[in-house]
């Protein structure tokens, strides 16, 4: 009888685990039926959310502060296609931007620049300032705000940014 207890314990985490937990998010009141919106009270929280795994890079470009959520949009409205922004920045106009999600990217208007990573991972650069990085299922989008910087800086620093991601 502990064995059935248990698999099926086990069976209902991992059907869980497919989905959004909203659990300790707090949805927006302008959310709709087919997009919801939900703001997390820390980045811990946000990650531990998602259905998949995300890994914020350690090593920035700049002396940035920690990193916060800017949210979870849940396309659909059923927890089965969330997407998570985070953002950091430093006192000055430095900030880097990563937005995660497992939806396909679309590059409709542009021909991005396709790389592959020291860590075998797929990249995607947009000058001047975006990198895509397909890890597994899950895409992370980063945008990268240096004025400081020239645009093949820009690219080298994103790069560096994406060799951090692990499974």
């Amino acid at each position: 009888m502990k064995k059935i207890i248990l698999v099926v314990s086990l069976l209902m985490i991992t059907a869980c685990s497919n989905s959004l937990d909203t659990s300790k998010l707090v949805e927006s009141k302008n959310s709709e039926v087919a997009m919801k919106f939900y703001s997390a009270p820390s980045v811990e929280v946000a990650i531990d959310s998602l259905p998949y795994e995300v890994n914020l890079p350690e090593q920035l470009p700049f002396n940035a502060k920690e990193f916060n959520s800017l949210g979870i949009t849940d396309y659909g409205g059923k927890g089965l296609n969330p997407e998570a922004s985070f953002i950091t920045s430093d006192e000055n106009t430095n900030e880097l931007i990563i937005t995660t999600t497992t939806a396909k990217v679309e590059y409709p208007d542009t021909t991005p620049k396709e790389i592959t990573l020291k860590n075998g991972y797929q990249a995607f650069y947009m000058a001047p300032n975006r990198l895509d990085v397909v890890v597994k299922n899950v895409t992370y989008l980063y945008t990268l705000i240096m004025p400081e910087l020239e645009e093949s800086q820009i690219e080298e620093e994103l790069l560096k940014l994406a060799e951090q991601l692990t499974e």
